[in-house]
């Protein structure tokens, strides 16, 4: 079984210590899990995405004919 990448971090909004799945990027806030759910915006149903099926097929074939090159 392979071992996650965690790091620790300090909360940019409570600064509290976690831990994190992956390295974060300089220069952008970086969040413990409790401070993400605060400044996360809510997911929307996919009605509310506008013609979503459509745009995502397309997104879809596009990014697997360009695997294919």
């Amino acid at each position: 079984m392979s071992q996650r990448n965690v790091t620790e971090i300090k909360c940019s909004d409570c600064g509290k210590t976690a831990t994190v799945p992956f390295k974060p990027t300089a220069g952008k806030p970086v969040y413990c899990r409790e401070c993400l759910a605060k400044h996360s915006t809510p997911r929307s149903s996919t009605e509310h995405r506008g013609s979503s099926g459509e745009s995502n097929e397309k997104q879809a074939w596009s990014r697997r004919r360009i695997d294919w090159k």
